[in-house]
């Protein structure tokens, strides 16, 4: 049997870096927590959306992507026609129109939020600083 060594007092309080610790962990438990409410609320659908039936939401999808579509389509044409070169004009709208209306859809299944709100929510990120080492 070996007699404990009386090398360390045994009433020293913790280090301060555990003290840091703690209270850093706390601050990011309560951060974690924010952004978590922030992002269920960001996910329920929007108020028109709501009290609507499956089949209600489906047609409202669809009617968004088809005006865009059209929009765009029938944008091309007119310019062509106005200007003589028709397949690209109509082919440029067209594709336009089309993304236009996947994002209209995005956006009607509250899926992508408004550009006002992206950013007025959350700031960018800070930049990350360059290690000069890896060179």
């Amino acid at each position: 049997m070996t007699k404990p060594s009386n090398d360390t007092p045994r009433d020293e309080p913790p280090p301060p870096e555990l003290g840091d610790l703690s209270a850093r962990l706390k601050d990011l438990s309560g951060r974690i927590a924010a952004e978590r409410s922030e992002q269920a609320e960001s996910t329920k659908p929007s108020a028109s959306m709501q009290g609507a039936t499956g089949f209600a939401k489906g047609y409202r999808l669809a009617s968004e992507f088809v005006a865009g579509t059209l929009v765009g389509g029938l944008i091309g044409y007119g310019i062509d026609w106005l200007f003589g070169t028709l397949p690209f004009g109509l082919i440029f709208f067209l594709l336009l129109g089309f993304g236009a209306g996947i994002l209209n859809m995005a956006r009607a299944g509250n899926r992508a939020p408004l550009a006002q709100e992206r950013l007025g929510s959350n700031p960018p990120p800070k930049a990350a600083l360059d290690d000069d080492d890896e060179d």
